[in-house]
């Protein structure tokens, strides 16, 4: 005859008592009279005592307890990761006072920018400084007070960023010296735990705002040259390549503008000239906003793209080109002592189409001005009339005739000869490869990066080349002038 038995586990877990376990067996076994014996029998002859079964339940309740090796190598393991995090912090915080340290020493003390500041502003609060005959220096008084402030207000959020990471790494570091001494004294609880994350959290969170706005005011100190706080304009233009050249000036457009958002400048398209199947033939932006065309300004050159085309019909691998130009945006102050012989120019008229009515569809209101000596060309269908566009278009041809002559360090515009950008094979700046590999690479830094989305989307991919290229020219102008001193 057959007998149920039922481990001793099933009725260690089920129940805590003797009682229940007898009473879970007998519902268990068969109705029958005789199974119920049998059961009843087969277990009274194996019940346990009731010392030996609470025994049973502490061992599988209870845990087993940490062996001292093993929680002293728990402890040794986490005070290790620990110390790793504290040096970490400690170089972070180190690299961003050092630039700090170098922003303050190029900057002039913040008690002296108050001061400069409060003189502008009593100035300004004069009733007859905002007379029409007074306009030029309403001008240079407004971007004073809006530069001075600016500048404060970054210094005061240096400051207290800098003090706030500074007690935070001193109050970690203290705390964890308490835990150390509370672990040498074999104390379990750790009080301190949750400070010690938080202090972590903190310090680390001050110290790399800091180090990204002291990155960021170094690269503003690189724009010093004489049109560097100037609005630009863009140009660009579909280079060698056809239809993929357009849809890269499509992509350019793209970048561009993404970037000038980023960087919180405005945007201002002037002219565009669609592609005869995508993108676009030529475009022109205008960007406005602090330093932009000394921010801008390195990008002028050959952009060079290769990727598998789509307009390809065997989706071969194609290069293509771009020529991008940068120019500023001077005051017709500026640009007043600039004397371009008329034998040096050729104008031309066109239709300039679009908007505007049967003026500017039937009338050559458009006006387009090249420069022979140097082949730069300028267009200009902005104005409803003729008159109008000329003066605009001879005004932006100074403006470009005079950061060309600055660039090269010449003394008269005359000097100038063709600095036309050609977007062809051998003068690219930057290439874009997305096949057979994923890189873009600046050909005058060396700076380069395989996010080669990141920088097509205008973020801090495209900032970082930006910043590349600022340093490495701050780095020949100062090679040049030591050379010429010591050739001197």
């Amino acid at each position: 005859m057959r007998r149920l038995v039922v481990p001793a586990v099933v009725i260690v877990l089920l129940t805590a008592n003797i009682d229940q376990a007898s009473s879970l067996l007998s519902s268990g076994c068969n109705t029958s009279q005789h199974r119920r014996r049998s059961c009843h029998h087969h277990y009274t002859a194996t019940k346990p005592s009731t010392l030996s079964f609470q025994k049973q339940i502490n061992n599988i309740i209870t845990p087993i307890p940490r062996s001292s090796a093993a929680s002293s190598s728990l402890t040794k393991l986490r005070a290790t990761t620990k110390e790793t995090d504290l040096t970490s912090l400690r170089k972070l915080l180190t690299t961003a006072t050092s630039i700090h340290n170098k922003n303050l020493a190029s900057t002039p003390p913040l008690s002296q920018i108050s001061s400069r500041l409060h003189d502008l502003e009593v100035e300004s609060s004069n009733p007859s400084f905002w007379d029409s005959s007074n306009s030029a220096r309403n001008d240079v008084v407004t971007k004073e007070i809006g530069r001075y402030s600016r500048l404060k207000e970054e210094m005061v959020l240096w400051e207290k960023l800098r003090k706030d990471a500074t007690e935070a790494l001193e109050l970690l570091e203290e705390l964890m010296n308490n835990q150390k001494s509370d672990d040498d004294n074999n104390n379990s609880e750790n009080d301190n735990e949750e400070m010690i994350l938080l202090t972590q959290e903190e310090c680390q969170s001050s110290a790399q705002q800091l180090l990204l706005l002291s990155q960021k005011y170094e690269l503003s100190t690189l724009l010093s040259g004489p049109y560097d706080d100037s609005p630009c304009r863009i140009l660009l233009t579909a280079g060698a390549g056809g239809t993929e050249a357009c849809d890269w000036v499509a992509m350019l457009y793209r970048m561009y503008v993404r970037h000038a958002t980023y960087m919180d400048y405005t945007i201002k398209v002037v002219d565009e000239s669609a592609g005869d199947v995508v993108g676009y033939k030529s475009v022109e932006l205008q960007i406005d906003g602090p330093n932009a065309y000394g921010w801008f300004k390195g990008e002028k050159g050959a952009h060079r793209l290769v990727r598998l085309s789509p307009f390809n019909a065997n989706n071969k691998r194609q290069t293509t080109f771009a020529g991008v130009d940068v120019v500023p945006v001077l005051e017709e102050e500026t640009i007043q002592s600039v004397d371009i012989p008329e034998k040096e120019l050729e104008i031309t008229t066109m239709r300039s189409g679009g908007k505007g009515g049967q003026n500017v569809n039937k009338v050559e209101t458009g006006v387009r001005i090249k420069h022979l000596p140097s082949g730069i060309a300028v267009k200009c269908t902005e104005q409803r009339t003729q008159m109008m566009n000329k003066n605009l278009a001879m005004n932006r041809l100074k403006a470009q005739l005079l950061a060309i002559a600055q660039e090269q360090r010449l003394q008269d515009i005359n000097a100038i000869r063709g600095d036309v950008v050609e977007a062809s094979w051998g003068a690219q700046i930057r290439n874009y490869v997305m096949q057979p590999y994923k890189m873009v690479k600046d050909g005058r830094s060396e700076w380069e990066t395989s996010d080669v989305d990141g920088v097509l989307d205008g973020g801090a991919a495209l900032e970082e080349f930006v910043g590349a290229w600022l340093r490495w020219m701050r780095g020949k102008e100062e090679k040049e002038r030591e050379e010429l001193e010591m050739a001197a």
